[in-house]
């Protein structure tokens, strides 16, 4: 209470302070209809009029009613869609889901325009950008309108990048909805400092991992896609597949490349021994590349199965440990 009373004798005192672009005071009947209709920004109006009790929700009801038809409109005008319509009806201006995107984006600034008059932009008590929902909101907004003013400028678009703001927009129902809010500020927002530490905690484990693979399997893994040679020197000229039986076979070249029976993938370096840790921590594809480390014969030697069978300890110890001290961290 002694915070609010100082707060309001110093906007007796300054009373431009409260006015919205120094020109809109609390008298301003504008400004008071725009106020019944949207929250403040921050805190409470002291001065100013309270969320009508009929007027915020009617009018929050049309915001999710749009985004949700947003949402419907993109749904159903997809790449593939969008690309079948010009064809058919030729590239013009005025397609049926360009007029719904920029009549949602004009719904938004319209939302966007009463909440800047009634409580102002930046220098106000309430201004716009002091609630972190508003500037979701106003990045939201400002990637609408690019992307319905470059569709309606450059027929279909004029990039990938600007056609992909489009999606930005069902992250208005976020900020509409309360329980949302509260679920995206608990996890992202809040947790972002606790998602950083287990982050960083699950690289540090993967380092001294990453070093060890380097040590033991750097130049190893290579193999060559003919079964039949027995190590790198044969690996040359061409060889005949065998595709049902010698009927269907077909020569292609040999190539002693790294293995890669699902993603490539080797521990010839640092980086790369790191991205496979990474790739295999989620317990996707560890097989794969523990069946090869088991195969080493050695260096410029085409891999055997179960050859050496000891290297599989590498992956079990990894995979026990990262399980239980990198999952657990991320799902507490």
């Amino acid at each position: 209470m002694e915070r609010r009373a100082q707060k309001a004798d110093f906007i007796r005192d300054h009373p431009t302070y409260d006015k919205t672009f120094w020109i809109l005071s609390q008298d301003n009947a504008f400004r008071r209809a725009c106020q019944k209709v949207v929250q403040p920004a921050r805190g409470e109006r002291i001065f100013g009029t309270p969320p009508s009790n009929i007027a915020h929700p009617i009018f929050q009801l049309v915001l999710l009613i749009v985004v949700l038809g947003g949402i419907v409109v993109e749904g159903i005008a997809t790449p593939g869609y969008r690309r079948e319509y010009f064809q058919d009806h030729g590239f013009a201006r005025g397609s049926w889901f360009d007029i719904c995107e920029a009549a949602f984006s004009i719904v938004l600034l319209v939302e966007f325009f009463i909440k800047v008059a009634a409580d102002g932009f930046a220098f106000t008590p309430n201004a716009y950008v002091r609630s972190i929902w508003n500037i979701l909101d106003l990045l939201i907004l400002s990637g609408l309108v690019v992307n319905v003013t470059t569709s309606w400028i450059f027929i279909g678009g004029l990039s990938r990048l600007t056609r992909s703001l489009k999606a930005l927009r069902a992250l208005r129902l976020i900020t509409l909805m309360d329980i949302m809010r509260t679920t995206f500020q608990s996890l992202i927002i809040s947790g972002a400092a606790r998602i950083l530490d287990a982050a960083v905690l699950a690289i540090l484990y993967m380092i001294p991992y990453a070093v060890w693979g380097l040590n033991i399997f750097a130049g190893k893994m290579n193999m060559c896609n003919d079964d039949d040679v027995a190590d790198s020197t044969e690996c040359i000229n061409e060889f005949t597949t065998t595709v049902l039986g010698d009927e269907f076979g077909f020569p292609i070249p040999r190539v002693w490349d790294n293995p890669a029976p699902s993603t490539k993938f080797s521990f010839d370096s640092f980086k790369a021994s790191l991205l496979i840790l990474f790739e295999i921590v989620s317990l996707e594809g560890w097989i794969d590349v523990m069946n090869t480390a088991t195969s080493i014969v050695g260096i410029g030697q085409q891999p055997q199965a179960r050859f050496s069978m000891a290297n599989s300890l590498f992956f079990l110890i990894y995979n026990l440990l990262g399980g239980v001290v990198i999952l657990t961290l991320f799902v507490r």
